[in-house]
C-alpha cells in the first residue's frame, strides 16, 4: 500500500524516492561521459556535468513538491546535457579515430545550404 500512495507525505516520499533512482539510473552513463569527455573537452565537461546535476535537482524538488509534470524543466535540463556529453564523446571518437563522419556530414550540410540558396 505505501508504494502506491500518490498523495501527501507518503505520495512526496515516494515520487522523491522514484526521482532519486531516476538519477541513479541516468548518472552511470554520465560518470562515463566525463571520464570520455573530460581530457578533450574539459571546460564544457564541467558546464554540461552542471548543467545535468541542476537539473536533476530541479527535476526532484519538482517532482517531489508539486507531482508529476514538475519535473519537466528539469528532466529536459538533464536529458539536454548528457546528450550534448554524448555527442561530443562520439565526436572525439569521429577524429581520433579518423573516421571521418562528422566531416562527411558537414559537407552535405554546407552543399545543402549551397543549393536552399
Amino acid at each position: 500500500y505505501v508504494l502506491l500512495e500518490t498523495e501527501g507525505a507518503v505520495g512526496a516520499y515516494n515520487r522523491a524516492n522514484r526521482s532519486l533512482t531516476h538519477f541513479t539510473e541516468n548518472s552511470i552513463p554520465l560518470a562515463l561521459f566525463i571520464g570520455l569527455c573530460g581530457g578533450v573537452f574539459p571546460f564544457p565537461t564541467l558546464v554540461l556535468t552542471a548543467v545535468f546535476g541542476a537539473g536533476r535537482v530541479l527535476h526532484q524538488v519538482g517532482y517531489a513538491t508539486i507531482g508529476y509534470g514538475a519535473h519537466g524543466p528539469g528532466f529536459l535540463l538533464a536529458l539536454l546535457a548528457q546528450n550534448t556529453l554524448q555527442g561530443l564523446c562520439l565526436l572525439a571518437a569521429d577524429k581520433s579515430l579518423g573516421l571521418g563522419a562528422f566531416d562527411y556530414a558537414a559537407a552535405r550540410v554546407a552543399t545543402a545550404l549551397k543549393m536552399e540558396l
